[in-house]
Parts: C-alpha cells; structure tokens; sequence
C-alpha cells in the first residue's frame, strides 16, 4: 500500500533557496516537508557573494557570523585583473578594480552602506548551503535528500506530489496545502504550469573548469577575484574560490561549431589551464567540467494557485550580477510569513497575491541587469559594474507597492526613512554598534511607538483579534526615541507597523492599528 504525507508546505530542491524556505518556514512556525533529488548539499561553489540584503535575513536567523567565518579564506579576493596569462597579469595589474576604485567611482557608496548594519559577506555556495543544511538539521526540520519528484498535480484545496525514495526504489505521495518550487532554471514545475518567461534567453556557452592547484604562494598579499583573459586562442575567466588550492576557470566554447565536452578531455583542460596561469609544469587536478549557458529568463508571474515559484525557477540570470541565490532567499523570507498567516487562518488568501506582485518586480530587475554585465565574449563587463557598484552591494534600494502595505498610491520611494513599502530603517541601539532596530524584527510583526500612550491598550485589542506574532516596541531611551523620530520623520504619537520581513507595513496614528493589520491581512 502506497504510503501518503501530510504537510502544510512542501519545498521542491534543497539549494539555497530551498533551504533557506525551510528555515523561514519553521521560524513561522510552519509544518513543511523538503524533498532534494541529490545526496547532499552542492559540492561546487558556484555563487560566491551574500549581499546586504540577504546578510541581513541571516542576521534574523543567527547565522550571519557563521557564513561570513565560513567564507573567511574567499574575502580578501576582490578586484578584476586582465592579461594574456595570471602570471604576467599579477606581476603588472593593468586595470585592476579594486573596492577603493568602486568607492572613487561612487562617492555616495560610504553614506550609503551606513543604511545597514551588515556587509557584503564573501562566501562560496557549498560552504554557505552546506551552514544552512546544518542549521536545519540542528532544528529537526524535515529534510528529505535523495527523494525525487516524479509527478504532482496541483487540486483545488492541495498539491498531490508523487516521490521516489532513490534509496529504497518506495513511491508515496505527499498532500500539501501549498508547494514552493526552488527547483531551478529549467524548473519542471514552471514548465508543467505553463508559466510564460520573458528576458534575453539563453546565449554565450561556457565550461565551468572546477579545478586544485596550489597558487597561493602566487596571490598571497595579490588577491583579486575574476582574471579575464581574452586573446585569440582563449576566452575565459578564471574565479578565485579559496585563494588557496581551489579555483574555477570558466571556458568560452562553441557548441554551435559542433564542439562538445568530449573535445575537452582533462589532458587537455591542464593544458590550458597551465597557459591561462602561465605555469607550464603545474600540478593540476580537474574535479569537475561542467558546461552552462549565460541565461536570462524572467516567470511572467511566481505564483499559480497553491504552487509558487522561487529563486532560480522564477529568474535566472547570469552570475556578473551576483543576485541569483540572493533574490531566490529573499523571495523565500518574503513568501514564509504570508503562508504562516493564511495558513493560521489569521489572513485571506489575498495576502499570498501580495507575493507575485513584490517580489517578480526585484527579480526582474536584477535578471535584467546581469544579462547588461555580461559582454559580447561572455566576459563581465567590468567598466559598466563600476557605475552600478551602488545596485550590487544589495541594500534594499526598492519598494513594495501592493495589498500588504499602506501607502499612498503613485508616490515615488524615498529609502531607509521608514517609508511604507521600504525596509525598516537602521539606527544602531547601542555604543558598541552591535544592536540594530533591524533586530527588532526577527520573522514577528512589530510595532514601533514612539510613546507608551495609548499604544498599549490597541496593541492588547489587537491580540485579542488576531492570534499572530506580534511585538510592541515602546522607544522609552530618549536618546534613541529622537533620533529615531529624526530618522523616520515621524511625530511623538505616531508608531511603524513593521512586517515580519523587516519591511514597513504602514505608518500608524492611534486608534487605527486593528483597522491597519485587519487590511493588511484582508481580513
């Protein structure tokens, strides 16, 4: 007799994205089953940069010092050197970028990063995967590696998934009330559901060459992250993973002249590689080769009925941006709350809506702009990511306008000052600057007021209504409470809705917060 699961959510693909939805979830709360057709977490660093953005979320979770000691050997590599061979290129680093030079190039970018109190964190994909994974797993959470998809069909009040347990041969099916799909660019799912995509497609061919070789007595104290090299024989870029022993050089080749990966056996991938380094007789070994396509590709829409699309399966887009697994956490933590709630039967299904709408515009966005970096030889446009280094740091310089949030329409976004539809501002809450009014949030509605007067008894109404995670936060420091209302322009007795993914739901005046929370949950 064929086995059946119940669960309130189930995540198809534990990358990134997947792993981070079942963090997000079990912080809301939320039953959930992951299944992951392979053994383990990527064993390849493919995304090398966590932004702010997403260095904040982690932040929420208690992670953020994990990943950034993980990825400790990757974080001096910044810059963009060029040349015929590494070797010459390190000895005269004719062009090299560097974060000072992005820092000339835009004066603003110091002020700017002040919006947050986190940084860009440097950290390999299997390193960064592999916390996540083990983070859960600490939790107990219901990770299911090794189980494939092999069918679903999406009813009207659940998803039926049919799994094959690849180590046992078992099928069963898993009933959920709703599906995430994080199962990448060429998404089953996507493709099942007949969702159009828009963007540039696919175009440039590469060889992803995933290699040892001991360089760092050559970059210590010269690191840089990206080599390109560009000269009649070769075009590639070589990608520095652990300044040490690991690296990955990416190969432009022709499968439109015919060319295949058998063209490539390893005898000759350690050829090139020795001429792209300029080391002749260097020790190398391959550990992987895997071909891929600079790919663009845009869902028209994340969301149909009970099945949402995230990450990868809702935009891909080419590394230069450094936004791919970026938007798919953010998408997941935007998702995880809004389930929580209709799932509670605290809010109408109206609320999930809310999601398609704030989030396809942000991975548009970045999908776009990493097609824009990309140069017609496949290379980064090095020059052009000078002039958006403000875009690619990762502060949340965007807004939400839909249901969830209370704004007056058609009004431009002003950031960072407590705006409806912008992420809470930063105000450090302590000399040592080691609190944030970011860590207010942690995944819970929070109301900000400016004074205990009245706030009280509505908040106190409000939990008699709605049985929600919630926090009062009453600004009793007058030291923080001006410079909080200097920040955020608000009066004595006003307060800020904040929503449990940090980003401000309403600006409140008394006697109308139930009325606020009952429209942002539709309800």
């Amino acid at each position: 007799m064929e086995r059946l699961k119940k669960t309130q959510v189930l995540i198809l693909g534990g990358g990134i994205t997947g792993l981070a939805a079942a963090l997000y979830l079990a912080q809301q709360g939320v039953d959930f089953i992951l299944i992951e057709k392979h053994k383990g977490t990527s064993i390849y660093p493919r995304a090398r940069t966590i932004d702010v953005r997403t260095m904040e979320l982690f932040r929420g979770l208690g992670i953020n010092e994990d990943l950034r000691e993980g990825g400790k050997a990757l974080a001096p590599a910044w810059g963009i050197i060029r040349g015929n061979n590494l070797v010459e290129a390190l000895e005269n680093p004719v062009g090299k970028i560097t974060p000072q030079q992005l820092m000339e190039a835009q004066k603003e970018i110091k002020s700017f990063a002040e919006n947050s109190p986190e940084t860009v964190c440097r950290c390999t994909q299997d390193i960064s995967e592999a916390i996540l994974c083990e983070t859960a797993k600490e939790q107990g959470l219901a990770l299911c590696f090794y189980h494939e998809m092999l069918s679903f069909e999406p009813h009207e009040n659940e998803v039926a998934v049919l799994v094959k347990d690849r180590i046992t041969g078992e099928e069963y099916t898993i009933l959920a009330d709703y599906m995430i799909a994080a199962d990448g660019a060429n998404s089953i799912v996507r493709k099942q559901l007949g969702i159009q995509v828009s963007g540039n497609g696919s175009w440039t061919d590469l060889l992803n060459i995933y290699f040892e070789a001991d360089l760092e007595h050559l970059v210590k104290g010269r690191e840089f992250s990206q080599f390109l090299i560009n000269t009649p024989e070769i075009t590639g870029f070589l990608l520095t993973i652990n300044n040490k022993d690991k690296w990955a050089f990416h190969l432009r080749f022709h499968p439109e002249n015919g060319e295949t990966i058998a063209d490539y056996p390893e005898e000759k991938l350690i050829a090139i590689l020795q001429d792209i380094l300029g080391i002749p007789d260097l020790k190398i070994s391959i550990l992987k080769a895997l071909p891929w396509q600079l790919t663009v590709t845009i869902a028209d829409q994340m969301r149909v009925n009970r099945v949402f699309l995230a990450g990868d399966a809702a935009h891909t887009m080419t590394p230069y941006a450094g936004k791919g697994a970026n938007a798919g956490i953010q998408d997941v933590q935007n998702l995880a709350w809004k389930l929580a709630a209709v799932l509670s039967h605290e809010a109408d299904d109206a609320l999930l809506g809310t999601y398609d709408k704030e989030r396809q515009p942000v991975g548009a966005y970045y999908a776009t702009l990493s097609g824009e970096l990309a140069d017609k030889n496949g290379l980064i446009n090095d020059q052009l990511m000078v002039t958006k280094a403000k875009d690619l740091m990762g502060l949340p310089d965007y807004g939400y306008e839909s249901a969830a949030v209370k704004r007056a329409a058609n009004l431009p976004f002003t950031y960072f000052i407590g705006e409806p539809g912008t992420r809470i501002p930063h105000l450090w809450l302590n000399e040592l600057h080691t609190i944030s009014s970011l860590d207010w949030v942690k995944g819970q509605f929070v109301v900000i007021a400016n004074s205990g007067e009245g706030w009280q008894a509505e908040f106190d109404q409000l939990h008699q209504q709605f049985n929600i995670n919630i926090e009062l936060v009453t600004l009793n420091d007058e030291t923080i409470l001006e410079k909080w209302k200097q920040l955020t322009h608000t009066k004595y007795d006003e307060a800020l809705l904040i929503r449990p993914d940090d980003f401000v739901a309403a600006k409140l005046t008394a006697g109308n917060l139930l009325s606020v929370m009952q429209s942002i949950l539709n309800k």
